[in-house]
Protein backbone atom coordinates (compact mmCIF):
# COMPACT_ATOMS: atom_id res chain seq x y z
CA UNK A 1 0.00 0.00 0.00
CA UNK A 2 1.00 3.51 -0.72
CA UNK A 3 1.08 5.46 2.43
CA UNK A 4 2.07 9.06 2.81
CA UNK A 5 5.34 7.95 4.28
CA UNK A 6 6.30 5.67 1.37
CA UNK A 7 5.32 8.28 -1.25
CA UNK A 8 7.46 10.89 0.55
CA UNK A 9 10.34 8.41 0.74
CA UNK A 10 10.06 7.71 -3.02
CA UNK A 11 10.07 11.41 -3.88
CA UNK A 12 13.05 12.01 -1.60
CA UNK A 13 15.06 9.22 -3.21
CA UNK A 14 14.13 10.50 -6.67
CA UNK A 15 15.18 14.07 -5.87
CA UNK A 16 18.42 12.92 -4.26
CA UNK A 17 19.29 10.72 -7.27
CA UNK A 18 18.47 13.53 -9.70
CA UNK A 19 20.58 15.99 -7.74
CA UNK A 20 23.52 13.59 -7.65
CA UNK A 21 23.26 12.95 -11.40
CA UNK A 22 23.08 16.70 -12.05
CA UNK A 23 26.13 17.36 -9.87
CA UNK A 24 28.32 14.77 -11.58
CA UNK A 25 27.10 15.65 -15.08
CA UNK A 26 27.79 19.34 -14.47
CA UNK A 27 31.25 18.52 -13.17
CA UNK A 28 31.99 16.44 -16.27
CA UNK A 29 30.65 19.13 -18.63
CA UNK A 30 32.71 21.87 -16.98
CA UNK A 31 35.85 19.74 -17.17
CA UNK A 32 35.20 19.09 -20.87
CA UNK A 33 34.64 22.80 -21.55
CA UNK A 34 37.86 23.74 -19.73
CA UNK A 35 39.79 21.14 -21.76
CA UNK A 36 38.38 22.43 -25.05
CA UNK A 37 39.08 26.06 -24.07
CA UNK A 38 42.69 25.20 -23.23
CA UNK A 39 43.10 23.38 -26.55
CA UNK A 40 41.60 26.38 -28.41
CA UNK A 41 43.93 28.81 -26.62
CA UNK A 42 46.90 26.62 -27.51
CA UNK A 43 45.78 26.39 -31.15
CA UNK A 44 45.36 30.17 -31.39
CA UNK A 45 48.75 30.76 -29.76
CA UNK A 46 50.41 28.42 -32.29
CA UNK A 47 48.57 30.14 -35.17
CA UNK A 48 49.62 33.61 -33.99
CA UNK A 49 53.19 32.40 -33.57
CA UNK A 50 53.24 31.11 -37.14
CA UNK A 51 51.39 34.15 -38.51
CA UNK A 52 53.41 36.90 -36.82
CA UNK A 53 56.83 35.41 -36.19
CA UNK A 54 57.50 33.28 -39.24
CA UNK A 55 57.07 34.77 -42.72
CA UNK A 56 55.10 32.61 -45.09
CA UNK A 57 56.91 30.91 -47.99
CA UNK A 58 54.88 32.94 -50.50
CA UNK A 59 56.10 36.20 -48.94
CA UNK A 60 59.71 35.01 -48.89
CA UNK A 61 59.77 34.50 -52.68
CA UNK A 62 58.67 38.05 -53.47
CA UNK A 63 61.40 40.62 -54.06
CA UNK A 64 61.53 43.42 -51.54
CA UNK A 65 61.59 46.50 -53.78
CA UNK A 66 61.17 49.97 -52.43
CA UNK A 67 60.02 52.82 -54.64
CA UNK A 68 61.10 56.24 -53.51
CA UNK A 69 59.18 59.21 -54.92
CA UNK A 70 62.40 60.91 -56.04
CA UNK A 71 63.66 57.93 -58.02
CA UNK A 72 60.29 57.45 -59.71
CA UNK A 73 59.91 61.10 -60.68
CA UNK A 74 63.52 61.39 -61.85
CA UNK A 75 63.37 58.29 -63.97
CA UNK A 76 65.71 56.29 -61.78
CA UNK A 77 66.10 52.54 -61.95
CA UNK A 78 63.57 51.96 -59.14
CA UNK A 79 60.57 52.66 -61.39
CA UNK A 80 57.40 50.70 -60.70
CA UNK A 81 56.52 48.12 -63.35
CA UNK A 82 54.69 49.57 -66.34
CA UNK A 83 51.63 47.31 -65.78
CA UNK A 84 51.25 48.45 -62.17
CA UNK A 85 48.16 50.67 -61.97
CA UNK A 86 47.60 50.44 -58.25
CA UNK A 87 46.58 53.76 -56.76
CA UNK A 88 45.48 55.45 -60.00
CA UNK A 89 41.68 55.16 -60.29
CA UNK A 90 41.62 56.20 -63.94
CA UNK A 91 44.05 53.47 -64.93
CA UNK A 92 42.44 50.91 -62.64
CA UNK A 93 39.08 51.46 -64.35
CA UNK A 94 40.62 50.81 -67.74
CA UNK A 95 42.07 47.54 -66.44
CA UNK A 96 38.65 46.21 -65.43
CA UNK A 97 38.67 42.43 -66.05
CA UNK A 98 35.04 42.43 -67.22
CA UNK A 99 34.06 45.88 -68.50
CA UNK A 100 30.41 46.28 -69.26
CA UNK A 101 29.26 48.61 -72.00
CA UNK A 102 25.64 48.42 -70.86
CA UNK A 103 24.02 50.84 -68.47
CA UNK A 104 22.27 48.05 -66.62
CA UNK A 105 18.69 48.66 -65.51
CA UNK A 106 18.57 52.37 -66.18
CA UNK A 107 15.55 53.66 -68.09
CA UNK A 108 16.04 55.24 -71.50
CA UNK A 109 13.69 58.12 -70.58
CA UNK A 110 12.91 59.57 -67.14
CA UNK A 111 9.70 58.56 -65.39
CA UNK A 112 6.89 61.09 -65.37
CA UNK A 113 3.72 60.71 -63.35
CA UNK A 114 0.38 60.73 -65.12
CA UNK A 115 -1.62 63.84 -64.51
CA UNK A 116 -5.21 63.57 -63.38
CA UNK A 117 -7.38 61.86 -60.81
CA UNK A 118 -6.00 58.56 -59.58
CA UNK A 119 -9.34 57.32 -58.28
CA UNK A 120 -11.51 57.66 -61.38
Amino acid sequence: MNTLRSVGYGWGVLILAGGGAYYFAKKSINADRAERAAAERERRARWEDVEYNNPSPARMNQPATQYSPSSVSQGGKNKPPSGDVTGDPAKEASQDPAPSGEKGYQATEPWRSKKGDRFS
